[in-house]
């Protein structure tokens, strides 16, 4: 088990369908807290996972949303991690894990935050990539309002226009246009 300063865990939250799971990631962008690890497995019990990084106090706030996801764990051990996983029955579903995982190094948190953001940007450009359901859900969700969705993705465009990934700055300028024609505008 990863060990954090000031009684940080690891918890890992499954959602049941896309909107459940883009309305947590929202929730945990917007309120601060890390993600170590996310994954969509579309599974037929399980649309995703993701593994957050919280403290006792903002674990309690978590669990009071329990709209937000199927079910809640605290990684506290190994045994509790492999049982996680073996409940997911494809071995691919596990190799995608990998791809996902990073580790936050509170000791040198600047380093921690690009990486949690690089890989952020690129789990939402692949989700964005590998189903069309996930970009109607970003579109049409009231979870984020209109300036949380243009800012999120001017963020994105720009951190790939930094790449030169011309492709997804394209793919994410059409989605952004598209918040633009479907969504209200919200500015609270």
């Amino acid at each position: 088990m990863t060990t954090y300063k000031k009684n940080y865990m690891e918890v890992c939250l499954t959602t049941g369908d896309g909107i459940q799971h883009l309305r947590l990631h929202g929730y945990l962008k917007r309120s601060d807290i890390p993600i170590k690890n996310e994954t969509v497995t579309n599974a037929e019990n399980q649309f995703g996972m993701i593994i957050a990084i919280c403290d006792s106090d903002t674990l309690a706030a978590l669990k009071k949303r329990e709209d937000l996801f199927d079910s809640i764990s605290i990684l506290d051990g190994e045994d509790v991690r492999w049982g996680l996983y073996k409940t997911m029955k494809n071995e691919n579903i596990v190799n995608q894990i990998k791809d996902f995982m990073f580790s936050f190094d509170f000791s040198d948190p600047k380093k921690s935050i690009e990486n949690m953001l690089h890989r952020a940007n690129e789990t939402s450009i692949e989700l964005f990539r590998k189903n069309k359901s996930f970009i109607d859900d970003y579109i049409s969700t009231d979870t984020l309002t209109y300036k949380e969705k243009i800012k999120d993705l001017e963020l994105m465009i720009s951190y790939f226009e930094n790449l030169e990934r011309y492709e997804d700055c394209a793919l994410l300028v059409e989605i952004k246009n598209q918040v633009k024609k479907t969504t209200i505008k919200n500015f609270d």
